[in-house]
């Protein structure tokens, strides 16, 4: 049911359907769960005084909800960026992996139009993708551990659209654990989705790992930040640090980075975030895009990369964990498995779903197996290239169906 509130009775927990006063100059875009009351402290300061909340999203506002609430919420700091956030330790079900799929879907057949509008050079509206953006966050904050898991399972048909997705789903989760509020969150997210599109308009075998390419095909290849922005410059709503994203996320903060070469505080810190995600996605992509490296050695080469800011790493660690949710894991007993929810007290042994025997070569049923209970052991975590199975198909058709409680 939607609900008209006054500011002050805004607390978390509840689910922002759009903003109804604004007496600031500044335009509110807010739709979404309030996560904390720095959230609602940035939009008091924006001068909002009422939102409408929906209470079946989110909580109700009920006769305690005052402005004893709102006092609270002012003495509050701005979030400590080296909090540790977590993601929730829920765990996936069959319904909600279906309504993340669905999302997934309709997402990859948008991205896919822009991407083809922008190939045939004709104007492509951004418009569109912001509309999309609300859907993806909506999703991320409801649905977390659903869409950070659908985004480790890569499809490998069109290896920019889904290198594009993924960027925005987890620009969105870590902006919003490195406590950015939410509108630099929504920011952060459409720039996931438009970073990279300018490589539509490179020649397809250039649109490899960025390291195996030297002299001209370099040069040729780093000009995809130029498409990119070229894309967008006539998208006079698009906010100025969108752009800034897309010119500056293969920036890196020690200088060694392009178009510019900007270091340290010079580089946007929402693009310094960017930078943080692209590689996280670049490099578990299956070739010839990624390097399909298993989750965990994507990890550790994003520790020891100089480059990015080892804060944001740290918290990407923090948030997705050793073990990330969707992530591939042999165990010792010969069985492959998706991890599906995450043991706050032992990182180490989290729940699995097992669909295939390595012995035997083939699939099997899907278990759910809780390893902080049992015997067996992850051994290894695993990319996408290591075993001759579809996956993506096994996944949809029947991984998804499977899952339960």
């Amino acid at each position: 049911m939607l609900q008209r509130i006054a500011i002050d009775d805004l607390t978390p927990g509840m689910y922002v359907n759009r903003v109804l006063d604004e007496t600031g100059k500044v335009k509110v875009r807010s739709k979404g769960v309030v996560r904390s009351d720095a959230v609602i402290n940035q939009l008091r300061s924006k001068g909002v005084e009422f939102v409408e909340i929906d209470t079946d999203k989110g909580k109700a506002h009920t006769a305690e909800s005052s402005s004893s609430n709102a006092a609270e919420a002012a003495s509050e700091s701005p979030p400590d960026n080296d909090v540790n956030h977590e993601v929730s330790s829920e765990p996936l079900t069959s319904d909600g992996l279906k309504a993340a799929e669905q999302l997934f879907q309709k997402a990859m057949a948008i991205q896919q139009n822009f991407l083809n509008q922008l190939k045939s050079g004709k104007g492509a509206d951004v418009n569109k993708l912001s509309t999309l953006t609300q859907d993806i966050l909506e999703c991320v904050f409801e649905n977390q551990a659903a869409m950070i898991c659908l985004s480790m399972v890569q499809r490998g048909n069109d290896s920019l659209l889904e290198h594009s997705l993924n960027c925005s789903i987890h620009m969105a989760i870590l902006a919003d654990a490195a406590g950015f509020d939410q509108q630099s969150v929504e920011y952060a997210s459409l720039a996931g989705l438009l970073m990279d599109t300018g490589m539509v308009k490179l020649p397809a075998e250039l649109c490899v790992p960025e390291e195996q390419l030297s002299g001209t095909d370099l040069m040729m290849y780093q000009t995809h930040v130029d498409e990119s922005l070229a894309a967008i410059e006539h998208s006079d709503d698009l906010p100025e640090v969108v752009k800034d994203i897309v010119s500056q996320h293969h920036e890196r903060i020690d200088g060694s980075g392009y178009p510019k070469g900007l270091s340290g505080n010079d580089i946007e810190p929402l693009a310094q975030l960017a930078a943080v995600v692209d590689e996280f996605s670049r490099l578990g992509m299956p070739a010839p895009f990624g390097n399909a490296m298993p989750t965990s050695k994507v990890l550790k080469a994003l520790a020891n990369n100089k480059g990015l800011e080892q804060t944001l790493v740290n918290r990407l660690i923090g948030v997705l964990g050793i073990y990330p949710i969707g992530s591939l894991v042999k165990l010792k007993s010969g069985k492959l498995g998706i991890v599906s929810r995450r043991n706050p007290s032992n990182l180490l042994q989290p729940q699995i779903m097992t669909f295939y025997s390595i012995n035997s070569g083939h699939f099997q049923e899907v278990k759910r197996v809780d390893l902080a209970k049992g015997s067996d052991e992850i051994e290894s975590s695993i990319g996408p290239d290591e075993f001759a199975i579809n996956l993506p198909k096994f996944f949809t058709e029947v991984f998804i169906p499977q899952v339960s409680e």
